[in-house]
């Protein structure tokens, strides 16, 4: 009986410290946001994405969740995901613009300088660094060939960004998952710069228009890959909770 209830203690005990790091985390990452998400509901959010993980209705709940906060890794993320495996062209079109704001908003240009805030409390799995950091320098690389001529930033340069990115994500075997080997694939099949017009054609439609007018058959093309190739989630491996958990 008394082994039972020092068990017992020791559970409650732990749970409580799991509750106070999550309570902190959640505060922290909503420093300045212009309204606060309780931390027992934003947890709730991720372990639901974490049980429904091929749903798309808790990634876009969760991207702009986290577009407010600090951590706009996961914005981005979350909200990629969600463009990919959403029938909703309102919503897809909505979340595509969003994204393209939050890249915009995390790039800044000091003479000839450019820098990248993507993340400012990153959580790390055990006896790994955490993934945001690498994430959001592997972006910042990315950039830098651009130098102050980012700004303003458009959808051919993001593009290129990305592409960057992603190479440098796979050269340092960074955190593979089924987001970053879909994206690679479109790389491969030469359709990563349609695929981006695409994704931010809301967020800069003058640009999309001109750029459609002479790539009419590359769009078609794009479309026709994508309609073969659609971005299945059968595993929730690019979460943010899956990654921390990882042991």
């Amino acid at each position: 009986m008394n082994r039972i209830v020092v068990c017992l203690f020791v559970f409650l005990a732990l749970s409580t410290v799991a509750l106070c790091q999550s309570s902190s985390y959640y505060k922290a990452i909503q420093k300045g946001a212009p309204t606060q998400i309780q931390p027992k509901q934003f947890k709730e959010m991720e372990e639901n994405a974490l049980k429904e993980y091929s749903r798309p209705e808790p990634y876009e709940l969760l991207a702009t969740s986290f577009g407010n906060t600090t951590e706009k890794v996961w914005a981005l993320i979350y909200g990629e995901v969600f463009c990919n495996i959403s029938s909703d062209k309102g919503h897809v079109s909505q979340v595509g613009s969003s994204m393209f704001e939050w890249y915009d908003k995390v790039l800044s240009v000091k003479g000839t300088s450019v820098s990248a805030n993507l993340t400012e409390n990153a959580e790390a799995p055990q006896k790994q660094p955490p993934f945001e950091p690498q994430f959001e320098m592997a972006f910042l690389m990315g950039a830098v060939p651009f130098g102050s001529d980012v700004k303003p930033l458009t959808i051919n340069k993001l593009s290129n960004i990305r592409k960057n990115q992603l190479a440098l994500l796979a050269q340092k075997k960074i955190a593979p998952n089924n987001l970053i080997r879909w994206q690679q694939a479109a790389i491969t099949a030469g359709h990563f710069e349609a695929y981006n017009y695409w994704l931010f054609q809301s967020a800069r439609p003058d640009e999309f228009s001109q750029w459609l007018a002479q790539h009419q058959t590359q769009f078609q093309a794009w479309l026709d890959w994508q309609n073969r190739n659609k971005f299945m989630v059968s595993s929730p491996d690019f979460q943010r909770l899956y990654i921390v958990r990882a042991r």
